[in-house]
This record gives C-alpha cells, structure tokens and sequence, in this order.
C-alpha cells in the first residue's frame, strides 16, 4: 500500500486555507489548428456575388415599379438569379 501523499495547503489572500470556489489551473495545451476551408474559391465568389446581384436587381425592380412584386416573380428574374447563386455556393463546398 502506497502512502498517502500530504494534502496541499494552500493560502489565498484572506488567509483562509480551503479551495472553495477554485481551480487548479490547466495543464498547457498546445492550440488546434483549424482545417483550412474546402471547396472551390472561385465557384464560391461567383454565387456570392449572383446572389448580391439579384438583391441589387430586386431593389431596383422594386423601386422603379411602385413596390409591385409582381416584376420579381417573372421568369429570368432576380428571384431566379439568387436560387441559381444559393445551389452555386452550396456545389463550391463540395468541388
């Protein structure tokens, strides 16, 4: 049977020798280097930018016609162009 090891004794500021309320402080541990971002760059920043083109096509659509969203619904129209940005940047994650 080992003995037993004298209990450490600690002092803190007020002379109280209990450890309530406190940690040990942690064994260093060395920072984890994050996985750099996958995917195609450029597939990336053509979906981003369709799809700013869309909201800025959207607004003037909007503000040229009297707030009439009808125009935005027509079929090469900006909703369109933001799906086609969305599904564009979704396909970069993976190519």
């Amino acid at each position: 049977m080992q003995p037993q090891s004298p209990k450490k004794v600690y002092q803190d500021e007020w002379g109280d020798t209990s450890r309530i309320g406190y940690e040990d402080k942690p064994v260093y541990q060395p920072r984890k280097k994050t996985p750099s971002r996958q995917g195609n760059k450029f597939l990336g920043s053509l979906g981003s930018l369709l799809i700013v083109g869309a909201l800025l096509w959207g607004t003037y659509l909007l503000t040229s016609n009297g707030f009439n969203t009808s125009a935005l619904l027509k079929f090469p129209g900006p909703v369109h162009l933001a799906v086609v940005g969305v599904i564009v940047s979704l396909i970069s994650r993976f190519v």
